[in-house]
């Protein structure tokens, strides 16, 4: 009994502590909000009939998945030209006057309907590429966190569905473009109503919603204001939104969820989508695609029955498999979902960040949007991307969230943080706490070495565990040494089946370096 009410009071204490933490972070929300520069107000219509007047740009399905090349954009916002330093931040807020059903934060006057456009408006940049910030809030009195992953969703579609734009990643990696064949049906306004309109004709628990709008000009501060918006801002909020997803892991669960949203430009690609596995465009969770599904059971995410466990390991399901082999269009038949190597997830394009196999040394590698230099497979990330999209199955090549590597099962088929080798500083850093402590040092950045000859020498200094896995050059392995080469894996061609003898060497490689019975 005492050993019961020990636990109930440090839970209590537990819970206290995040509620304190959740209504300091909203306090400072809140005093960011009202730092931001002064903008042109509008206030959007509140009235269902009227929530898409004015709206001159077409908004459906059919405009998913534009992509704008370079030539043919009328204005730029965000990506890499400014190393992904802007932001689309959503939050739902406890109104003031409303008892929000979520009780944390900070209770906030929401003006319904308010769009503010802090900056030049569209047809004031022409040619022109510019960090932003698109700031949303939502308030509702059964309104909470648990459909924070929805709201996303819907409020994207303003842009993912719209006519002429063009919307990459989430959160501070987000990347616009508008195409100048349609450039004339936009403003920034409309925009903000088109957000704020969608998420409530498709979510009545929405009661209120406004948005700043931020486009950074140097005159405004650049970057610098919407790096430290990110700093000071989104990241906290994001970090505890996460963790709170993270107390969730695949054994709790009996069912996953499948996501289809992609089809529309990867016509065989399949998302699944588990507590420890989120998808690789970062924007849901399984929390929030059971909230999704559990609102819309015939739409693009659905049930995944998990059936027979095939490899407790690897993450493999016999009706995760079915399921995935008829959303394909019957083209894919496995997947093993904590795996890079053997049977990955198919990849769209969406991805936040790429894994791959470096045959040279016998590990893998990862890379984000943000690094822009090569990688030890001699590429950019844009080049891998290009190469591993449109819904393949690529051996050895993974798109992966940001997220994913903070998962406990990351890759742990192929041997986990162990197999891992090489990466960009900054990503590294920004994954440190998630990095085991005995492999800080023994992987390596760019700063290091991006040459495979300079990576396999360093491996070999550092004693990276990968290196057991290598053979000496007669055939025995399993002692350091210079005679200690790699053997590479035998990958097959994208979509193509393994060898059952290659197969099964990859996975007992993967077992080596992550012992079976680790949880």
């Amino acid at each position: 009994m005492k050993a019961e009410k020990r636990k109930k009071a440090e839970e209590e204490e537990k819970q206290t502590q995040e509620g304190d933490q959740a209504r300091e972070q909203a306090r400072e929300r809140q005093a960011v909000w009202e730092s931001l520069p002064k903008g042109e107000v509008y206030y959007a219509p509140t009235d269902p009939d009227e929530f898409f007047n004015g709206i001159k740009y077409d908004i459906s399905p059919r405009q998913f998945g534009l992509r704008v090349r370079k030539h043919d954009m009328f204005c730029e916002l965000g990506g890499p030209r400014h190393r992904y330093s802007s932001f689309f931040f959503i939050e739902v807020v406890a109104d003031a006057g409303e008892q929000n059903a979520d009780g944390n934060g900070q209770k906030i006057k929401i003006e319904d309907g308010r769009v503010e456009v802090v900056g030049p408006e569209i047809n004031e940049i022409e040619g022109q590429s510019l960090p932003f910030g698109f700031w949303v809030r939502y308030s509702g009195k059964e309104l909470t966190e648990d459909y924070l992953d929805l709201l996303t969703r819907w409020t994207y579609f303003a842009l993912e569905e719209g006519e002429g734009w063009m919307l990459l990643n989430t959160r501070d990696t987000i990347w616009l473009r508008l195409h100048k064949k349609y450039a004339a049906k936009h403003d920034f306004k409309h925009l903000g109503q088109a957000m704020l309109n969608l998420c409530k004709i498709q979510f009545p628990l929405v009661e209120k919603a406004e948005v700043k709008i931020l486009v950074a000009t140097e005159e405004l501060g650049g970057a610098k204001l919407t790096r430290e918006i990110v700093e000071r801002v989104c990241k906290p909020y994001w970090e505890r939104v996460d963790e709170s997803a993270r107390k969730f892991s695949d054994e709790d669960a009996d069912t996953f969820y499948g996501c289809t949203i992609c089809q529309t430009f990867a016509p065989s690609h399949v998302c699944v989508v588990a507590p420890d596995r989120p998808p690789y465009c970062g924007i849901i969770t399984w929390i929030g695609a059971k909230v999704m599904c559990d609102l819309d059971p015939y739409g693009y995410i659905f049930e995944m029955p998990l059936g027979e466990c095939v490899d407790r390991w690897g993450g493999e399901y016999t009706g995760v498999n079915e399921k995935i082999y008829e959303k394909s269009n019957r083209t894919y038949k496995r997947v093993v979902m904590y795996s890079a190597v053997t049977y990955p997830q198919t990849n769209c394009g969406c991805f936040e960040a790429a894994i791959f196999y470096i045959p040279a040394v016998d590990g893998l590698g990862l890379v984000d949007r943000r690094y822009s230099g090569e990688t030890p497979l001699g590429m950019t990330f844009s080049r891998l991307a290009g190469l591993i999209s449109g819904g393949q199955q690529n051996h050895g090549y993974c798109g992966i969230s940001f997220r994913s590597p903070s998962s406990r099962k990351f890759v742990r088929a192929d041997g986990g943080w162990r197999r891992v080798v090489w990466m960009p500083k900054e990503y590294k850093q920004s994954l440190t706490e998630f990095i085991p402590a005995e492999l800080q040092e023994k992987i390596a950045t760019e700063e290091d070495c991006v040459e495979p000859s300079e990576l396999k020498a360093f491996l070999k200094r550092v004693g990276h565990p990968v290196v057991t896995l290598w053979k000496k050059k007669g055939g025995e392995g399993g002692e350091d040494g210079e005679e200690l080469e790699p053997e590479p894996l035998q990958v097959p061609t994208p979509n193509s089946d393994w060898d059952a003898e290659a197969e099964r060497a990859a996975r007992e490689k993967g077992r080596r370096l992550q012992s079976w019975l680790q949880s």
